[in-house]
């Protein structure tokens, strides 16, 4: 269980993880003269499916914690040194370093579209671009498993979801973090003890695979592992023998709960199915169980877990409780992620700049902005669009803007409107506390439900509408036609 006060979240291991090239570029505008002139940055997030209609914003506070951490060991700055990627004035810089930016982002827990910007970066040049990568991983991928978890929650009609892979995930220790994204998506349990200590996140203990071939049979392994796990643990069912092990598992069950005295709940106890013919095991399960004395048990669904899994086993009427979902890179699905200048000082007047594209479409947003949502009288969102800073925001009823995707001129049809991004660092210090994860989930599933049905479709779902006003607009075709591009 988790204590009442969490450990701090975990430091960043290493700032060489932001790539050799944030280093030297700070370097190379030591020698253009833009080091210290204050710039702003974006992070946009792109269309990671054409079957996802909306995302999940996560990572959020993980990034503010690394980059109120953020500092350079006399170590790296030596390797720095070795490889020439830093001369002396760019090494005092960096030995010195203490995140001063100011950092703009959507709630964590959020629902946010392809193409707007979820977090703004505002600083001096050089610590503003150094951070890019960091923020970039932060976001990115998490927002890629929150999402993926908030789409399972919804395919499996309310079914516990079990994060399990973030423990073997790309490094050393795993990466707890990705078991928090999961979490806020809609995931009601880890597997990961780090991140069950660290964030306060109901935990579970799966057996492990093949435990039986250690045990001697999977008789003496159920024993073993229902003896020595917490309640609420799941036995997982070896494919190749469950029918036959499936009553071994019923026994093992009800004779742990007459031996272990009334707080131990055997009802608490799932099964895990990792493959075959999940429907028919499930039925035999249930009558093993029932053959002992004993209510169905829990099952929990695990292996190649996707949307299209959990529709067709909720259409088959398959007595599934759970299922078990790795948190990791998502199959098919990049997040997309960019991070932009679009604004930089000029002899102390912001000048805008943009990343020029094909066509209006495909170009940035120019210069620093506002990202507004609007909302109609049910408090459903229906579009969200970005204005330049100096500009009143367009009115929710019959306002008009430019649809970033198509660029033709829309309408709005709204009741409200507010930002959608809120202060998160000042001057490299957290603008607001933290806040626990079990909060950021209920946000989460609160964001996901005030979507129109159209827009949480699993598949084939409408596009929601994300836009610009017509100042910003103007904007940009005018530095797209100054850069040589197609307006």
């Amino acid at each position: 269980m988790p204590g009442s006060v969490p450990p701090p979240p975990p430091l960043v291991t290493s700032a060489l993880a932001m790539g050799l090239e944030a280093f030297v570029a700070v370097r190379a505008a030591v020698g253009a003269g833009v080091a210290d002139a204050r710039a702003s940055f974006e992070l946009t997030l792109g269309s990671p499916s054409p079957d996802w209609g909306f995302a999940v914003l996560a990572g959020v506070e993980p990034l503010v914690d690394a980059l109120e951490r953020l500092r350079m060991k006399v170590d790296e700055l030596d390797w720095l040194d070795s490889v020439g990627a830093i001369d002396p004035p760019t090494r005092r810089r960096l030995a010195d370093l203490r995140f001063a930016c100011d950092v703009d982002a959507a709630p964590e827990g959020s629902v946010v579209f392809p193409g707007e910007a979820v977090v703004v970066v505002e600083g001096p040049f050089w610590q503003a671009q150094l951070v890019g990568g960091l923020a970039m991983a932060a976001i990115g991928e998490a927002t890629a498993v929150a999402t993926r978890f908030a789409r399972l929650s919804i395919a499996s009609g309310g079914a516990e979801l079990v994060e399990d892979g973030s423990t073997t995930a790309y490094r050393l220790g795993g990466t707890p973090s990705l078991a928090r994204a999961a979490y806020v998506g809609g995931a009601g349990a880890t597997t990961s003890a780090l991140a069950g200590r660290r964030y306060g996140i109901p935990v579970t203990a799966v057996q492990p695979v093949r435990f039986d071939l250690a045990a001697g049979d999977a008789d003496r392994a159920a024993r073993a592992w229902l003896a020595a796990a917490p309640e609420g643990c799941v036995l997982r069912v070896e494919p190749t023998t469950a029918r036959g092990v499936l009553p071994r598992l019923a026994r093992a069950v009800r004779d742990r709960a007459r031996t272990a005295g009334v707080r131990w709940d055997p009802r608490r106890v799932a099964l895990e199915l990792a493959a075959g013919d999940r429907l028919g095991l499930a039925r035999e399960a249930s009558r093993a169980f029932a053959g002992e004395g004993l209510a169905s048990p829990p099952l929990l669904v695990s292996g190649q877990v996707d949307e299209r899994m959990l529709l067709e086993l909720r259409a088959e009427g398959a007595p599934v409780q759970a299922f078990a979902v790795r948190a990791g890179a998502v199959p098919g699905v990049d997040a997309g992620a960019r991070y932009d200048l679009v604004a930089i000082e000029d002899s102390a007047v912001w000048s805008p700049r943009m990343r020029p594209g094909a066509d209006l479409a495909s170009s940035g947003d120019p210069g620093r902005k506002l990202l507004v949502r609007y909302t109609d009288a049910g408090g459903h969102p229906v579009a969200d669009v970005a204005h330049s800073t100096n500009e009143r925001f367009v009115r929710a009823q019959g306002g008009r803007f430019i649809d970033r995707e198509t660029g033709l001129e829309a309408k709005l049809s709204a009741s409200a409107s507010a930002p959608l991004r809120a202060a998160a660092m000042r001057a490299g210090k957290r603008a607001a506390p933290s806040e626990p994860a079990a909060a950021l989930r209920e946000r989460a599933k609160a964001a996901v439900q005030a979507l129109g049905e159209e827009h949480r479709r699993i598949a084939s779902p409408a596009r929601y509408r994300v836009g610009v006003s017509l100042q910003l607009a103007a904007l940009k075709t005018e530095l797209l036609a100054r850069a040589g591009g197609a307006a």
